[in-house]
Protein backbone atom coordinates (compact mmCIF):
# COMPACT_ATOMS: atom_id res chain seq x y z
CA UNK A 1 0.00 0.00 0.00
CA UNK A 2 1.13 3.46 -0.88
CA UNK A 3 1.47 5.49 2.16
CA UNK A 4 2.12 9.74 1.61
CA UNK A 5 3.61 11.63 4.33
CA UNK A 6 2.87 16.04 3.96
CA UNK A 7 3.13 18.50 6.01
CA UNK A 8 0.15 21.02 6.98
CA UNK A 9 0.09 24.54 9.40
CA UNK A 10 -1.95 25.34 11.48
CA UNK A 11 -4.58 26.28 11.84
CA UNK A 12 -5.93 22.92 9.98
CA UNK A 13 -9.10 22.99 8.07
CA UNK A 14 -12.45 21.02 9.27
CA UNK A 15 -11.79 18.40 6.96
CA UNK A 16 -8.39 17.52 7.74
CA UNK A 17 -9.30 17.86 11.84
CA UNK A 18 -11.70 15.02 11.09
CA UNK A 19 -9.86 12.80 9.77
CA UNK A 20 -7.40 13.11 12.54
CA UNK A 21 -10.22 12.71 15.24
CA UNK A 22 -10.85 9.62 13.31
CA UNK A 23 -7.34 7.84 13.41
CA UNK A 24 -8.37 9.18 17.26
CA UNK A 25 -10.91 7.90 17.98
CA UNK A 26 -10.15 4.48 16.42
CA UNK A 27 -6.86 4.03 18.89
CA UNK A 28 -9.20 5.04 21.48
CA UNK A 29 -11.56 1.95 20.91
CA UNK A 30 -8.82 -0.20 21.06
CA UNK A 31 -6.49 1.19 23.53
CA UNK A 32 -8.97 2.89 26.36
CA UNK A 33 -6.38 5.97 26.15
CA UNK A 34 -7.79 9.52 24.96
CA UNK A 35 -4.71 11.26 23.13
CA UNK A 36 -6.76 14.91 22.66
CA UNK A 37 -4.67 16.00 25.41
CA UNK A 38 -1.00 15.69 24.29
CA UNK A 39 -1.90 15.76 20.51
CA UNK A 40 -3.71 19.56 21.43
CA UNK A 41 -6.97 18.90 19.71
CA UNK A 42 -8.49 21.41 20.96
CA UNK A 43 -6.34 24.13 19.36
CA UNK A 44 -5.19 22.07 15.91
CA UNK A 45 -8.28 24.50 14.40
CA UNK A 46 -7.55 27.74 15.86
CA UNK A 47 -6.88 30.39 13.64
CA UNK A 48 -3.91 32.10 16.47
CA UNK A 49 -2.29 28.54 16.99
CA UNK A 50 0.96 28.33 15.39
CA UNK A 51 2.57 24.95 14.68
CA UNK A 52 1.86 22.42 12.29
CA UNK A 53 0.82 18.46 11.79
CA UNK A 54 2.76 16.03 9.93
CA UNK A 55 0.30 13.59 8.55
CA UNK A 56 0.84 10.44 6.52
CA UNK A 57 -2.28 8.70 4.52
CA UNK A 58 -2.94 5.44 3.00
CA UNK A 59 -5.05 5.99 0.35
CA UNK A 60 -7.78 9.07 1.83
CA UNK A 61 -7.35 7.73 5.16
CA UNK A 62 -4.92 9.06 7.97
CA UNK A 63 -2.93 6.38 9.52
CA UNK A 64 -0.62 8.37 11.65
CA UNK A 65 0.44 12.11 12.83
CA UNK A 66 2.38 14.26 14.87
CA UNK A 67 0.81 17.42 15.87
CA UNK A 68 3.71 20.16 16.92
CA UNK A 69 2.41 23.45 18.71
CA UNK A 70 4.45 26.82 19.17
CA UNK A 71 2.37 27.49 21.55
CA UNK A 72 3.63 31.31 22.46
CA UNK A 73 5.49 31.55 19.25
CA UNK A 74 8.79 31.54 20.76
CA UNK A 75 10.23 28.85 18.54
CA UNK A 76 9.88 26.29 21.33
CA UNK A 77 7.66 22.95 20.07
CA UNK A 78 5.46 20.76 22.23
CA UNK A 79 4.78 17.44 19.86
CA UNK A 80 3.21 14.08 19.99
CA UNK A 81 2.58 11.11 17.51
CA UNK A 82 0.07 8.87 17.23
CA UNK A 83 0.08 5.87 14.76
CA UNK A 84 -2.76 3.44 13.67
CA UNK A 85 -2.27 -0.01 15.53
CA UNK A 86 -2.48 -1.73 11.96
CA UNK A 87 0.75 -0.04 10.84
CA UNK A 88 3.36 0.23 14.16
CA UNK A 89 6.59 -1.38 13.63
CA UNK A 90 6.92 -0.80 10.00
CA UNK A 91 8.97 2.55 9.85
CA UNK A 92 5.96 4.91 10.08
CA UNK A 93 6.68 6.62 13.20
CA UNK A 94 10.11 6.94 11.97
CA UNK A 95 9.31 8.79 8.94
CA UNK A 96 7.12 10.84 10.88
CA UNK A 97 9.73 11.86 13.02
CA UNK A 98 12.11 12.50 9.58
CA UNK A 99 9.28 14.97 8.07
CA UNK A 100 9.00 16.46 11.93
CA UNK A 101 12.73 17.20 12.56
CA UNK A 102 12.75 18.68 8.64
CA UNK A 103 10.21 20.98 9.87
CA UNK A 104 12.11 22.05 12.79
CA UNK A 105 14.87 22.84 11.20
CA UNK A 106 12.93 24.81 8.64
CA UNK A 107 10.97 27.11 10.60
CA UNK A 108 14.04 27.90 13.33
CA UNK A 109 12.76 25.73 16.36
CA UNK A 110 15.09 26.34 19.34
CA UNK A 111 13.58 23.44 21.57
CA UNK A 112 11.55 20.65 21.76
CA UNK A 113 9.02 18.60 24.16
CA UNK A 114 8.12 15.27 22.95
CA UNK A 115 4.60 14.50 25.16
CA UNK A 116 3.32 10.86 25.81
CA UNK A 117 0.75 9.81 28.02
CA UNK A 118 2.06 7.31 31.09
CA UNK A 119 -0.44 4.32 30.14
CA UNK A 120 0.81 4.56 26.63
CA UNK A 121 4.00 1.98 27.25
CA UNK A 122 4.27 1.89 23.45
CA UNK A 123 4.99 5.49 22.97
CA UNK A 124 7.58 6.01 25.68
CA UNK A 125 9.11 2.77 23.90
CA UNK A 126 8.85 4.24 20.16
CA UNK A 127 10.42 7.76 21.76
CA UNK A 128 13.60 6.11 23.83
CA UNK A 129 14.14 3.98 20.29
CA UNK A 130 14.30 7.49 18.57
CA UNK A 131 16.88 8.93 20.98
CA UNK A 132 14.81 10.56 23.51
CA UNK A 133 14.95 10.33 27.44
CA UNK A 134 12.40 11.45 29.95
CA UNK A 135 12.53 14.77 31.27
CA UNK A 136 9.66 15.49 33.58
CA UNK A 137 6.13 14.40 34.07
CA UNK A 138 2.92 16.35 34.80
CA UNK A 139 -0.38 15.32 36.32
CA UNK A 140 -3.77 16.92 34.90
CA UNK A 141 -6.03 17.54 37.56
CA UNK A 142 -9.56 18.32 37.22
CA UNK A 143 -12.52 20.45 38.89
CA UNK A 144 -15.88 19.76 38.30
CA UNK A 145 -18.11 22.85 37.56
CA UNK A 146 -19.59 24.18 41.01
CA UNK A 147 -19.70 26.55 42.75
CA UNK A 148 -17.12 27.78 45.39
CA UNK A 149 -16.92 30.55 47.84
CA UNK A 150 -14.65 33.37 47.40
CA UNK A 151 -11.99 35.04 49.44
CA UNK A 152 -13.24 38.08 50.71
CA UNK A 153 -9.58 39.60 51.44
CA UNK A 154 -8.43 38.87 48.08
CA UNK A 155 -9.58 41.05 45.10
CA UNK A 156 -9.14 39.48 41.35
CA UNK A 157 -10.03 41.57 39.02
CA UNK A 158 -8.71 41.77 35.05
CA UNK A 159 -5.30 42.66 34.23
CA UNK A 160 -4.89 46.42 33.06
CA UNK A 161 -2.23 48.37 33.74
CA UNK A 162 0.23 45.83 36.26
CA UNK A 163 2.59 44.79 33.55
CA UNK A 164 5.68 45.53 35.78
CA UNK A 165 4.29 43.66 38.81
CA UNK A 166 2.68 40.87 37.16
CA UNK A 167 6.37 40.56 35.33
CA UNK A 168 8.44 40.00 38.49
CA UNK A 169 5.55 37.68 39.97
CA UNK A 170 5.87 35.43 37.28
CA UNK A 171 9.85 36.07 36.65
CA UNK A 172 9.78 34.45 40.10
CA UNK A 173 7.87 31.98 40.37
CA UNK A 174 8.86 29.98 36.92
CA UNK A 175 12.58 31.29 36.37
CA UNK A 176 11.94 32.62 33.12
CA UNK A 177 13.62 35.93 31.77
CA UNK A 178 11.84 38.96 31.40
CA UNK A 179 11.83 38.94 27.57
CA UNK A 180 10.15 35.35 28.03
CA UNK A 181 7.75 36.89 30.38
CA UNK A 182 6.63 40.04 28.35
CA UNK A 183 6.02 37.25 25.36
CA UNK A 184 3.77 34.77 27.15
CA UNK A 185 1.54 38.12 28.81
CA UNK A 186 1.09 39.24 25.25
CA UNK A 187 0.14 36.31 23.64
CA UNK A 188 -2.14 35.68 26.55
CA UNK A 189 -4.07 39.53 26.27
CA UNK A 190 -3.79 38.85 22.69
CA UNK A 191 -5.84 36.39 22.81
CA UNK A 192 -9.25 36.47 23.33
CA UNK A 193 -10.15 32.78 24.76
CA UNK A 194 -7.12 34.09 26.93
CA UNK A 195 -7.73 35.61 30.19
CA UNK A 196 -5.19 37.08 32.28
CA UNK A 197 -6.38 37.91 35.99
CA UNK A 198 -4.43 39.64 39.04
CA UNK A 199 -5.11 39.60 42.60
CA UNK A 200 -5.17 42.44 45.04
CA UNK A 201 -4.90 42.59 48.76
CA UNK A 202 -4.72 45.91 50.17
CA UNK A 203 -3.90 47.22 46.74
CA UNK A 204 -1.16 45.71 46.24
CA UNK A 205 -0.40 42.94 43.06
CA UNK A 206 -0.20 39.18 45.39
CA UNK A 207 -0.45 36.94 42.14
CA UNK A 208 -2.00 36.42 38.82
CA UNK A 209 -4.04 33.43 36.92
CA UNK A 210 -4.60 32.96 33.04
CA UNK A 211 -8.15 31.58 32.65
CA UNK A 212 -8.28 29.76 29.43
CA UNK A 213 -11.44 28.81 27.58
CA UNK A 214 -11.03 25.48 25.66
CA UNK A 215 -14.27 24.26 24.23
CA UNK A 216 -16.53 23.07 27.34
CA UNK A 217 -13.53 23.30 29.72
CA UNK A 218 -11.79 26.06 31.71
CA UNK A 219 -8.10 25.69 31.92
CA UNK A 220 -5.79 27.26 34.62
CA UNK A 221 -2.80 28.47 34.02
CA UNK A 222 0.08 30.79 34.67
CA UNK A 223 -0.91 30.63 38.94
CA UNK A 224 1.81 32.39 40.58
CA UNK A 225 2.09 34.07 44.03
CA UNK A 226 4.12 36.86 44.98
CA UNK A 227 6.62 35.31 46.96
CA UNK A 228 6.67 37.70 49.69
CA UNK A 229 2.86 36.82 50.07
CA UNK A 230 2.86 32.85 50.06
CA UNK A 231 1.60 30.81 52.63
CA UNK A 232 -1.57 33.32 52.80
CA UNK A 233 -4.06 31.69 50.84
CA UNK A 234 -3.60 33.73 47.21
CA UNK A 235 -3.41 30.57 45.39
CA UNK A 236 -6.26 28.79 46.92
CA UNK A 237 -8.23 32.44 46.16
CA UNK A 238 -7.23 32.59 42.98
CA UNK A 239 -8.12 28.54 42.34
CA UNK A 240 -11.60 29.52 44.02
CA UNK A 241 -11.88 32.58 41.75
CA UNK A 242 -11.33 30.36 38.15
CA UNK A 243 -13.78 27.57 39.40
CA UNK A 244 -16.57 29.72 39.72
CA UNK A 245 -15.58 31.47 36.40
CA UNK A 246 -16.21 28.42 35.71
CA UNK A 247 -19.35 27.87 36.93
CA UNK A 248 -20.79 31.22 35.64
CA UNK A 249 -19.38 30.51 32.24
CA UNK A 250 -20.82 26.85 31.99
CA UNK A 251 -17.62 25.61 31.86
CA UNK A 252 -18.05 21.32 32.24
CA UNK A 253 -14.55 21.45 34.18
CA UNK A 254 -12.47 23.19 35.53
CA UNK A 255 -8.53 21.51 34.78
CA UNK A 256 -4.80 22.24 35.31
CA UNK A 257 -1.72 20.74 34.77
CA UNK A 258 1.11 20.73 37.49
CA UNK A 259 4.26 18.43 37.95
CA UNK A 260 4.10 15.65 39.71
CA UNK A 261 6.80 16.26 42.31
CA UNK A 262 5.57 19.27 43.23
CA UNK A 263 3.98 17.94 46.65
CA UNK A 264 3.00 21.84 47.60
CA UNK A 265 1.27 22.34 44.80
CA UNK A 266 -0.61 19.49 44.35
CA UNK A 267 -2.04 19.32 47.85
CA UNK A 268 -3.45 22.75 47.20
CA UNK A 269 -5.40 21.87 44.04
CA UNK A 270 -6.66 18.89 46.12
CA UNK A 271 -7.91 20.83 49.19
CA UNK A 272 -9.00 22.97 46.55
CA UNK A 273 -11.09 20.07 45.00
CA UNK A 274 -8.87 19.09 41.89
CA UNK A 275 -8.55 15.28 41.47
CA UNK A 276 -5.89 13.84 38.94
CA UNK A 277 -7.08 11.95 35.69
CA UNK A 278 -4.03 11.63 33.87
CA UNK A 279 -0.26 11.82 33.96
CA UNK A 280 1.83 13.34 30.39
CA UNK A 281 5.45 12.74 30.52
CA UNK A 282 7.86 14.74 28.89
CA UNK A 283 10.83 14.04 26.63
CA UNK A 284 13.72 15.62 25.39
CA UNK A 285 16.24 14.71 22.60
CA UNK A 286 19.25 13.21 23.77
CA UNK A 287 22.34 15.09 23.54
CA UNK A 288 24.69 13.46 20.68
CA UNK A 289 27.84 12.69 21.47
CA UNK A 290 30.84 14.22 19.88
Amino acid sequence: MDITILTVSFPLDVETSSEIQALVRKSEALESINYDQVLNLPVITDPLSKGFAVLAYAGDEVIGVITAVDMIGIHSYEWSALVHHDFRRQGLGHALILELQRNFEVRGCESELALTIKESHTGAAFLLKEGYEWNFSEATLKSENRTVALNSEVDIVPFTSERQDLTRILMSAFGDTEDEVHTMIEFNVSNPSRHVFVAKKQGEVVGTVTAVEERDTLWITALATNPSHQGQGIGSALLAFVQEEGFRKGSEEVMLDVEIDNDKALSVYEKAGFKPVLQVDYYVKTPTTI
